[in-house]
């Protein structure tokens, strides 16, 4: 939750202006964005949860990564509007989850490393070395929040890898990748949503 004294701070500010604030570790943006975008978060998770074995809540964590994602790579230049980049975001997050619970086979080559669909290809090559910086960041938070065990099991889940595919391609059980996971929501919820601690 937002404190008292920042929502008048936030409250005229668009949603392109948070965004900018938010990936410049603005947490108290990010949260208003969060706040935003939750009756969003909630009709799209509940939408979705029906076509999988996924449930909404497991869901709308999905789409919390793909709306900060959103934050960390919008660049208003390309001419989408946030709301727009962001939704588009949040369901391409769902849906890649709802994949992964169907068994869809992985799309990422190398399981070490975020998805390379988060930089879309770009006419502008200043865009594209912008993005890539920003996804270079993200790569850095993460590896310094994480243990070097849940940073590979993040990178391989995010690449639609199964728990078994996880589990084998580390050389661990089943349930340490299942841990793995619980930990590292817990500790990216801290980090990126400090808010609900």
């Amino acid at each position: 939750m937002l404190s008292a004294s920042a929502v008048p701070a936030f409250r005229d500010l668009s949603d392109s202006q948070l965004a900018s604030l938010a990936c410049s570790e603005n947490e108290e943006a990010f949260a208003c964005l969060v706040s935003r975008y939750s009756a969003m978060l909630h009709r799209l998770s509940m939408q979705y949860s029906g076509t999988s074995s996924l449930d909404a809540e497991d869901l709308a964590q999905e789409g919390l990564l793909g709306l900060l994602s959103a934050v960390r790579t919008y660049t208003p230049e390309n001419g989408a509007a946030f709301g727009t980049y962001a939704c588009t975001c949040m369901r391409n997050r769902m849906l890649s989850a709802v994949r992964r619970s169907q068994g869809v086979p992985p799309l990422l080559n190398d399981p070490d490393e975020p998805p390379a669909s988060d930089i879309a290809s770009a006419d502008d090559p200043a865009a594209l070395l912008v993005r890539q910086e920003e996804l270079e960041s993200l790569r850095a938070h993460l590896r310094s929040a994480l243990t070097e065990l849940e940073y590979r099991v993040l990178m391989r889940y995010l690449g639609a890898y199964s728990y078994e595919e996880i589990a084998a391609s580390l050389s661990i059980s089943r349930k340490a990748v299942d841990n793995a996971l619980q930990r590292l929501r817990r500790k990216l919820a801290v980090s990126f949503f400090p808010s609900r601690r």
